[in-house]
């Protein structure tokens, strides 16, 4: 059995069938556009409609109560139409990126019953199983009548989990975001929080969204220029390929006004080259976990490494150098794997080194797991990778430990160069190094490969 449905008819949007707050937004911004990508321009009031018939067509697959629900597809306006109709309709919804044959395992955790793939406005539905899943934490929302939320970690430390959060409780948190309508670009992933937190702000402040055919910075640079984006939110990876691969320097980016970061460190070196390449736009830095959501954070000077948390539903603490936060928006907890993470009085450990600042501000330093131990003197890369960036005829770095018989770990450095004389920018990178590090910090080995994002890139939560 296969369903399909898309944007045909112009009948108007019912306020009960979707969030009511949400539709009342839509509403309001009329034919002012919503989602801008390759399907061309879905306006406000069309993304209404489009809602609309998602609504009805969830209501005719009469399902028995509460059921999980995989949306594949990405920030399009029917794939987002179908997320806001689950979670006004209290089922558990999971967000996946590119095909259902890429997600066998993610299905079959979740025991999702119906397949809805979107591309642009159309969308199928495609029946799985018959009977709902019983996990006790969807359980826990059906009791309080809460839809779900799943998404499912990158995986790079073992096999994905799948954390499930109150959907309905998290979508709220977005009812007093202002209408501004200011162009937005969707970098992050539709599986991923931090991308979802992007699709969700725009959409309540009314503002367009531009989503990019590609994540290249050269695609990127075109859609910022072509639509006149005003924010970008970007990881300090893709901001530092957009200068290196010389894309921000070939497109008309004046139009950005802010540029968020977050989802790894930012080298100090690499934020005073972005402030020289973007005068006139504001940095700020974000932070959030898949686990507990995104914080609502402020820094205390534009080119400052260190953020402050300015949330009234989220409390923080440092142990041991890491940071533990227990916030409003946490995860009910895994559907795969124990919650040894949250202690028993609710808080979670996020696995983030941090030191705190003055004025009660923290910089992340990075994960835990990458602390290198070289006889006993700890250090974080991004240290060390700030320094060999500010190097001239370094386009990209990533700074790693490796086994040494005598001091235990090692300091190593993969070096993208922009330079023929590897041998020179070699020497320079181990003055610079010797001039700004302690001893230990110091690499002992610097190698030169073509690329270095992928592997960054696994590092991002």
């Amino acid at each position: 059995m296969k369903l399909g449905g898309s944007l045909t008819s112009a009948t108007s949007a019912s306020p009960d069938l979707l969030n009511n707050w949400l539709q009342q937004r839509f509403v309001a911004a009329g034919e002012n556009p919503a989602l801008i990508g390759a399907w061309g321009v879905c306006s406000y009031a069309q993304f209404g409609r489009l809602g609309d018939e998602a609504a009805r067509a969830l209501a005719g697959l009469r399902l028995p109560g509460p059921s999980a629900v995989a949306v594949v597809g990405g920030h399009g306006p029917a794939a987002t139409a179908w997320l806001l109709a689950l979670e006004a309709a209290g089922h558990f919804v999971v967000p996946l990126a590119g095909n259902p044959a890429e997600h066998p395992a993610r299905l079959a955790q979740v025991n999702a019953q119906w397949v809805v793939t979107a591309d642009g406005f159309a969308w199928s539905l495609l029946p799985r199983i018959d009977e709902p899943s019983a996990h006790p934490l969807f359980r826990q929302l059906a009791d309080r009548g809460a839809a779900g939320l799943v998404l499912f970690s990158s995986g790079t430390s073992g096999n994905p989990k799948a954390m499930v959060q109150d959907f309905s409780a998290l979508l709220a948190t977005y009812e007093d975001r202002r209408p501004n309508g200011l162009p937005v670009l969707a970098l992050l992933g539709f599986d991923h929080i931090g991308g979802l937190n992007t699709l969700f702000g725009a959409l309540a402040a009314g503002a367009p969204l531009v989503v990019p055919a590609a994540n290249s910075p050269e695609v990127v640079a075109a859609a910022i220029a072509r639509h006149r984006v005003v924010v970008l939110p970007a990881s300090p990876t893709f901001l530092n390929l957009l200068l290196v691969s010389g894309a921000a320097a070939a497109h008309d980016l004046s139009s950005l006004r802010v540029i968020t970061y977050g989802t790894e460190p930012m080298p100090e070196s690499l934020l005073a080259r972005l402030k020289a390449a973007f005068p006139r736009v504001r940095f700020i830095q974000t932070f959030g976990t898949s686990e507990t959501g995104i914080v609502r954070t402020s820094s205390p000077e534009g080119d400052s490494t260190y953020l402050r948390f300015e949330d009234p539903k989220l409390a923080w603490k440092i142990v041991d150098d890491e940071l533990w936060l227990r916030s409003a928006t946490q995860i009910e907890g895994y559907l795969n794997a124990s919650n040894e993470r949250f202690t028993a009085d609710g808080w979670f450990r996020t696995g983030d080194r941090v030191e705190q600042g003055p004025d009660g501000t923290l910089r992340v330093l990075g994960r835990l797991g990458e602390l290198i131990n070289v006889g006993g003197e700890k250090l974080m890369p991004a240290e060390v990778e700030s320094v060999v960036l500010s190097v001239p005829g370094v386009t990209d770095c990533r700074v790693r430990g490796e086994p040494n018989a005598l001091t235990g770990q090692t300091v190593v450095v993969d070096v993208v160069a922009s330079v023929a004389d590897h041998e020179a920018l070699r020497a320079a990178i181990r003055a610079a190094c010797r001039e700004r590090l302690a001893r230990h910090k110091a690499p002992t080995r610097v190698t030169f490969v073509p690329s270095v994002s992928g592997e960054r890139m696994k590092k991002v939560r």
